[in-house]
């Protein structure tokens, strides 16, 4: 039995440990002033600028029409990843086979290939070794049967918008087995021949490929079934068409990661409710000691820092919550501490004025003295100027969209633009099918959660318990199969942007080498490479074989040499 000294010793002790940990959490909540530097952008090494040689870069000819009502996107968005992989066009509006060349790939942007190229030509320049992309897919009228046989056809019928894809051969650096795509595909249901190569078909009773190849005497055709490039998020689907036919294929991408907690973290006072009711625990502390771990462990397993934004300019006062100060430092706090960023948000309306909610960001500035706000992220498509000028901030890098035409990746002195690919809070419902096609195409991850809506939906009030198994499907579907991917804040993919906009780059192979070539990019600037072979070797260049055919490369000097391993 312990005596009356012990036990009077025992419980001094365990009444000391609680007043320092009492002590504790009433300064991690206090909503006191918090001393953060914000810390500069990463410094990063950029190569000398030169002119380089395209070498094997492939030409590319842009047939369609930009503004046709059904193909006219696919067309826009064909265009504009082919600039954005420096794929220098041969030709647009006919295909003219007396300047096209047989390494050539010609890209049809509409349904109907005979408006833009004749027949007996298209099939000249495909037997004799050319390579073809249908881009749009395939009407299946008449002008276009005599071109049946060449595309692999024997059947067309009217379609319909397929969603649900199964992947049967590799196409992409990293791909699901099946996943669900959220658009409108307007595929037709088609049969093709036993020859054909089926890399994406339709899941379920019906065999309806969705991307396929077929070889035509010393040419090639692929056939993308539908308008999913009418949608910029499956630029991937392009990529990935141009590796299927080329045995060797390098083009630059971004080469990082960027996750965003949007509404991050505001509460409510109808958050404090439902936390009270649903979940047992205060808002404030079901957001400290609940969500913010979840992601927390993401971002520390993952490496990946997060952005977190807070509303600050709208088009009226409206949009404006008042939050809660010692949740916002409490968790701020800890973002910082691992690397985060924080960032301010605007959601404003094209046609609406620019709203700034100056109590808030007057109250920030006193909760975070010494930190400048550096990011600006876009939760509309609207943007202005004037949305940069907050006061205490200094923006310097704008969080665009993808699919945007004004705000999508942009770099000039003093401002970058950064694009947002994707966003929500579930995998399932198309967003794993559109990330892995960004990835494929710009070999970025870029996605948004929106915090505030992980705890409730109208239609189902405990959603955390549903969404925070999202969360961790994201990581390990995602984030830890893409670990090869440089984890960036917003305000430091500046150099990352920089040099995907501006260097140049070529390469050519000759016999089992590969030389590529780049000026003014940054060290470290990222290229994915596909082959039939494997690299065995690498100077100025490091190399991870992803699988599958593909490596990332990653430049340390303007010139590079892969070698391959020989065959027998």
């Amino acid at each position: 039995m312990l005596s009356f000294k012990r036990f009077l010793y025992i419980i001094f002790i365990i009444t000391g440990l609680g007043g320092i940990f009492l002590i504790y959490n009433i300064l991690e909540s206090r909503p006191a002033s918090v001393q953060s530097v914000t810390e500069s952008a990463l410094e990063r090494e950029f190569m000398p600028a030169r002119q380089v040689d395209k070498g094997d870069t492939p030409r590319v000819w842009i047939l369609g029409d930009p503004e046709d009502e059904r193909c006219g996107a696919v067309y826009g968005n064909v265009r504009q990843l082919c600039r954005d992989l420096q794929l220098t066009v041969a030709g647009e509006g006919r295909l003219d086979p007396g300047k096209a060349e047989r390494g050539d790939l010609v890209i049809f942007c509409h349904d109907s290939p005979s408006r833009w190229a004749d027949p007996e030509e298209l099939d000249g320049f495909i037997s004799g070794g050319g390579r073809a992309i249908l881009a749009a897919g395939l009407a299946g009228g008449e002008e276009d049967s005599a071109l049946w046989p060449i595309f692999g056809v024997r059947e067309i019928n009217p379609g319909d918008d397929f969603h649900y894809m199964l992947f049967e051969k590799p196409l992409l650096p990293l791909q699901p087995e099946k996943a669900w795509y959220d658009g409108n595909s307007g595929s037709a249901r088609m049969k093709v021949s036993e020859r054909a190569q089926v890399y994406m078909r339709v899941v379920g009773d019906e065999d309806i490929p969705i991307l396929y190849t077929h070889d035509w005497r010393d040419g090639s055709v692929c056939v993308i079934n539908g308008t999913f490039l009418a949608d910029a998020r499956c630029a991937g689907l392009l990529t990935g068409a141009i590796t299927s036919l080329l045995p060797d294929f390098i083009y630059p991408v971004l080469g990082v990661k960027a996750v965003f907690l949007e509404n991050f973290p505001m509460i409510t006072p109808e958050d404090e409710e439902l936390c009270q009711r649903v979940y047992g625990y205060s808002a404030q502390g079901f957001v400290r000691d609940v969500m913010w771990p979840a992601f927390q462990g993401t971002s520390l397993r993952s490496n990946t820092p997060y952005t977190s934004s807070i509303l600050v300019a709208a088009s009226s006062e409206e949009g404006f919550e008042l939050g809660n100060d010692a949740v916002l430092t409490t968790i701020c706090k800890s973002a910082l501490k691992f690397g985060g960023e924080l960032a301010y948000a605007a959601s404003c309306r094209e046609d609406g004025e620019i709203v700034l909610d100056l109590d808030f960001i007057d109250r920030f500035s006193g909760l975070f003295t010494g930190y400048t706000v550096q990011g600006l992220t876009l939760e509309t498509d609207s943007f202005s100027p004037e949305m940069l000028d907050i006061p205490g901030a200094e923006i310097k890098a704008v969080r665009g969209a993808l699919d945007s035409q004004t705000t999508r990746l942009s770099w000039e002195e003093g401002r970058t633009v950064f694009p947002l690919a994707t966003a929500g809070n579930t995998m399932d419902d198309g967003n794993l099918f559109a990330i892995y096609s960004v990835l494929g195409a710009y070999g970025i991850v870029s996605h948004a959660f929106d915090v505030r809506s992980l705890i409730t939906t109208e239609d189902e009030p405990a959603a955390w318990d549903k969404n925070k198994l999202q969360i961790g499907y994201f990581e390990s579907e995602i984030l830890s199969r893409a670990f090869w991917l440089e984890g960036r804040t917003l305000s430091q993919t500046e150099g990352d942007v920089r040099s995907y906009q501006e260097m140049e780059y070529g390469w050519t192979r000759s016999g089992g080498q590969v030389e590529l070539d780049c000026g003014g990019a940054v060290k470290g600037q990222a290229f994915f490479f596909h082959t039939d072979e494997r690299v065995v070797e690498a100077e100025g260049l490091t190399y991870l074989d992803l699988g599958e055919g593909y490596y990332l490369l990653r430049a340390q000097e303007g010139h590079g040499t892969l070698t391959l391993e020989e065959g027998e």
